[in-house]
């Protein structure tokens, strides 16, 4: 026998058939702190959060959570509006296409080989379209000088 193991087109070397969906809470739960754990070790993502968006992780967290259940299970808890706090954020440190892109790639390198099934694949869906709304409209606000015209005036919670 040998360490090599042999390629074959539709398998994995994990089953995935044997990775929890995101269908339950504890699921989510799991999904979210270790997806933060993955970007507070990334040394261009956490002075973002940490430094310039000064988060309380205790808060947080259960916060993100939150979001996901209303995404993913449909449970109403989460009522927050999150491109208000994007933008204050994005006015005290702009939030580039590598902050964009490192976001997402922990978001999917976080699922992968933890998680399968329809609701992750939901998952992802939902964190590109997140991602590519959030970075097409703080780009645009910036691009179309907000700031620079003395209007800065920003929509908190």
């Amino acid at each position: 026998m040998t360490a090599v193991g042999y390629f074959r087109p539709g398998e994995s070397s994990a089953k995935d058939s044997e990775l929890p969906d995101l269908d339950c809470r504890e699921n989510i739960d799991a999904m979210v702190h270790g997806f933060y754990q993955r970007l507070l070790n990334d040394p261009v993502m956490a002075p973002v959060f940490l430094a310039v968006a000064g988060i309380d992780l205790q808060q947080h967290l259960p916060t993100i959570c939150q979001y996901w259940y209303k995404m993913l299970l449909g449970e109403q808890g989460y009522q927050r509006h999150m491109m208000a706090k994007h933008r204050a954020l994005d006015d005290r440190e702009p939030l580039t296409g590598e902050h964009h892109e490192r976001w997402l790639g922990h978001f999917m390198a976080n699922l992968d080989g933890n998680f399968h099934g329809p609701m992750t694949d939901r998952a992802r869906l939902i964190a590109q379209r997140v991602m590519n709304n959030l970075y097409s409209q703080l780009s645009a606000r910036r691009a179309s000088g907000f700031l620079e015209q003395g209007n800065d005036e920003v929509t908190h919670e």
